[in-house]
């Protein structure tokens, strides 16, 4: 999209954010950070958790252990859960069990029998997502928990309202699977309420960390019902109460999208930038990927491109520091945007390296055909239009081998304008028919396609005197008649006139001319009917018909608001017309209007 279509927005501290940015580039966090007592390593072990880094959580976990308050219950018992949950997450469970079971063994010394025979009995229901029987399996428990919670005794009511938050938190997680997120947001809220009450007057750090935990799933459940003030505010709360970096990205990630979605272009920024930088500094690649590369897409809309090439470099390098596959995509949306600012080596290097990057390993068909797209692009800028072809014809490939045939047609479309406007006619030819081959696919055609394919290699054919191409340029006519414009129309009956021209067909050409000449200006474009006034009116000379010429010539001069070069094209065929008829007078009249055009627009041109 150019930058025409997005005009430059005032942004307070673009400067800032443009530091900010570098800041992440020259500084992507890539080394393992360090803690000194057993609450620091829980923080680093759940930020590693959450970025999907499981070996760095079960490290920091472990050490955690040997540091100092490692034997406090208060961050034991948490440390032990987290390390049970990252083996259940990596599919591990056997290796899991012995902290779980460490960890209800503790809980029973503390005297909190009804939690550790919960955990003990559900095991890893609680550590991961839950399957469809063990949701119903939750959904008895959590009932029956209820139930106990009214009539336990003072100490033992929070342990097992504890117990009933963490199996409705899984149950939640199942029900968003199943029923969706209406569905889920009463079982979160009610996980809310209890841990909000627990904490209020507890010093469990599993409550707290858990709070944050919910309160994180709550907000994203509010935004997915459609209630983003709601969202915003559950987020607001997260950040203003203590939980570490991946749970503060995610919910400065989720008010960036919030504001962003209102339009509220400054709020979505700050917000952006805090998620990608928060994620960035403890690891949490994909998090940070996605931040960036919203920030990447704000910053291009209004209109600020510089900004958005550092957010989508920071976006790519954070997925690639997390080896995601996501990079592609955002190795591609760094190389289109270099496009759009007219940096076409630096595309050229990333597009290229892309491509090759695409054509080893398991082949992403769709992104290399929009590489090669984009490649063709930038290297047809640096006057190089045969590798532009090149790049296109093999992205036509590329696009059928992903089963996207519309892309494959425009690739064709696009290397047989590039080789028509070379006059390499059969290589434009073979292009255009591959084109309209894979355009014209029947009940699935996009008509404005096909019309484009039509007009295409109907003009080409024309223009090298082969009649077959008003066929095609017909058919277009009566595509555009039912499906495009009234522009579109003109567009293709003045291609017809000029077709005719070359045809030798000049009679119907003038006549033709006149048509689209009536429905340029009849859609509104003064300029276009005018150049198709005077085409008929230089046709008409060639066939002998000066006088008409000359008449048409003046008409379109008094009656047309016409550019300087539309007017310096009609004062040169009224002179030529008028030297025809042999009056030279008016042509030596006319030919001083001429010359004072030209003599204004060479000192235009000068000055």
């Amino acid at each position: 999209m150019s930058s025409e279509e997005h005009p430059t927005q005032e942004l307070p501290g673009a400067a800032r954010l443009e530091t900010r940015l570098q800041a992440m580039l020259l500084a992507p966090s890539s080394e393992q950070p360090e803690a000194e007592t057993a609450r620091g390593w829980l923080d680093l072990a759940y930020e590693a958790a959450y970025g999907e880094r499981h070996a760095a959580a079960v490290e920091a976990g472990l050490r955690g252990l040997r540091a100092p308050g490692g034997d406090d219950p208060e961050y034991r018992l948490p440390l032990l859960r987290l390390l049970a949950g990252v083996h259940e997450m990596r599919g591990d469970s056997e290796s899991g069990e012995p902290y779980q079971r460490e960890r209800t063994d503790l809980m029973r010394r503390l005297g909190r029998t009804r939690q550790a025979q919960i955990e003990s009995e559900l095991g890893g229901m609680l550590l991961r997502e839950p399957d469809r029987v063990e949701g119903e399996i939750l959904a008895r428990v959590a009932e029956q928990l209820e139930g106990e919670a009214a009539e336990a005794p003072a100490d033992e009511a929070p342990w097992v309202l504890t117990a009933r938050a963490d199996v409705l938190s899984s149950l939640a997680v199942r029900r968003l699977q199943d029923e969706g997120p209406q569905a889920a947001l009463p079982l979160v809220e009610e996980v809310v309420a209890i841990l909000e009450a627990l904490t209020e007057d507890a010093s469990d750090l599993h409550r707290s960390q858990a709070l944050a935990g919910a309160r994180m799933f709550l907000a994203h459940a509010q935004l997915l019902c459609e209630d983003p003030e709601a969202a915003a505010q559950t987020a607001a709360k997260v950040l203003s109460s203590p939980a570490n970096r991946a749970v503060r990205g995610a919910m400065a990630m989720l008010r960036a999208t919030i504001h962003h979605q209102a339009d509220e272009v400054q709020e979505a920024v700050e917000r952006a930038i805090q998620s990608a930088e928060l994620y960035a500094a403890c690891g949490v690649r994909r998090g940070a990927a996605s931040a960036a590369a919203l920030l990447a897409g704000i910053t291009s809309g209004i209109g600020r491109p510089r900004l958005a090439v550092l957010a989508w470099r920071a976006a790519v390098q954070q997925a690639e520091l997390g080896e995601f596959e996501d990079s592609r995509i955002l190795s591609l949306a760094l190389g289109q945007q270099l496009l759009e600012m007219d940096e076409h080596e630096e595309a050229e290097l990333i597009l290229d390296s892309l491509s090759l990057r695409l054509t080893t390993g398991e082949e992403d068909h769709s992104t290399r055909g929009r590489a090669l797209m984009g490649l063709g692009h930038a290297v047809t800028q640096q006057k190089r239009p045969l590798e532009a072809m090149s790049h296109w014809a093999e992205a036509a490939g590329q696009f059928l081998a992903a089963e996207e045939t519309d892309e494959a047609a425009r690739a064709h479309l696009a290397a047989g304008a590039l080789a028509a406007s070379l006059d390499r006619v059969e290589a434009a030819q073979e292009h255009y028919e591959r084109g309209l081959q894979l355009a014209d696919q029947g009940a699935d055609t996009d008509p404005l396609m096909l019309l484009q394919a039509l007009h295409s290699l109907g003009h080409l054919l024309c223009r090298h005197e082969d009649a077959d191409g008003l066929t095609h340029l017909s058919r277009a006519l009566r595509i555009a008649a039912e499906h495009g414009t009234q522009w579109q129309q003109a567009d293709i009956v003045d291609t017809r006139a000029r077709s005719l021209t070359a045809l030798g067909r000049g009679s119907e050409a003038v006549a033709a001319a006149l048509e689209a000449a009536d429905l340029f200006i009849s859609a509104g474009d003064e300029e276009a009917g005018a150049d198709a006034e005077l085409f008929a009116a230089a046709v008409l000379r060639q066939i002998g018909q000066s006088a008409e010429a000359e008449t048409l010539f003046r008409m379109t001069m008094t009656q047309r608001t016409l550019s300087d070069q539309l007017m310096e094209i009609a004062l040169e065929g009224q002179v030529e017309a008028l030297r025809d008829m042999a009056r030279f007078d008016d042509a030596h009249e006319a030919e001083r209007s001429l010359e004072a055009l030209r003599e204004r627009l060479s000192r235009a041109e000068e000055g």
